[in-house]
């Protein structure tokens, strides 16, 4: 049984929502409440090209459609172009402590980490949520970001998705975000490293919904283009 069962999720072809049972302390860059703050709802919300034309300013165009929503609550808001429908749910615990992450995956701009910065029509990215059981300080907030974001780029490395015109691989999209939300209390965990509990759990959640992602959306391209191999290339 989970252990994150009242804290619920509904999905459609435009959002995914997370309706968390208490105010969760959250730290990220995500297009809505990017920074540190305080929030019960997380949404995901699915665009296409042709809804963020250059003279879009994103943050706006998510906050038109929020009000649009009936949203009236500061909320924690991820943009994609993935499927919401084809999200991954990863949950796992030990010693009484429990991390749930929910990831999107799209690789359409992937890159490869100190690349030179160019344009990419191509859209898809990676936004990945974790949550935590206990709370976190602001300072472990932040090195249970670096753990997540290490998964992230391990789980992309080894799905070998090469950049088109060279044999590096991608180590991750222009446009990946990533979220850490735990529940507001005192007596907050001072640390989230690869030695403790939670930095263990933080990454094994991590690694394995970006990567069950990442499997689902090579599944959906190799329905349309079967000449893909196990390596493809963008």
């Amino acid at each position: 049984m989970s252990f994150f069962t009242t804290d619920q999720i509904g999905v459609s072809e435009t959002w995914l929502e997370l309706q968390l049972s208490r105010p969760h302390s959250s730290l990220s860059w995500a297009v809505v409440g990017g920074g540190y703050l305080t929030t019960n709802k997380v949404y995901w919300l699915k665009v296409s090209n042709t809804d963020l034309s250059p003279e879009i300013i994103p943050e706006e165009y998510y906050r038109n459609r929020l009000v649009d929503k009936g949203e009236k609550e500061e909320v924690l808001g991820f943009m994609t172009s993935a499927s919401l429908l084809d999200h991954s749910v990863v949950e796992k615990s030990l010693n009484g402590l429990h991390v749930r992450s929910i990831a999107t995956v799209g690789l359409g701009n992937a890159v490869r980490v100190g690349d030179t910065p160019k344009l990419n029509k191509k859209i898809g990215t990676i936004n990945l949520l974790v949550q935590t059981s206990e709370a976190l300080t602001f300072s472990a907030s932040i090195e249970a970001i670096s753990i997540a974001s290490e998964a992230r780029t391990l789980a992309v490395l080894e799905s070998e998705i090469h950049i088109q015109n060279k044999n590096n691989l991608a180590t991750g999209t222009g446009t990946d975000c990533i979220g850490v939300i735990s529940p507001t209390g005192p007596n907050g965990i001072d640390y989230a490293g690869k030695h403790t509990i939670f930095g263990h759990l933080i990454g094994a959640t991590s690694y394995k919904a970006v990567a069950q992602g990442i499997l689902k959306w090579k599944r959906a391209r190799n329905l349309l283009f079967p000449e893909y191999s196990r390596s493809v290339h963008i």
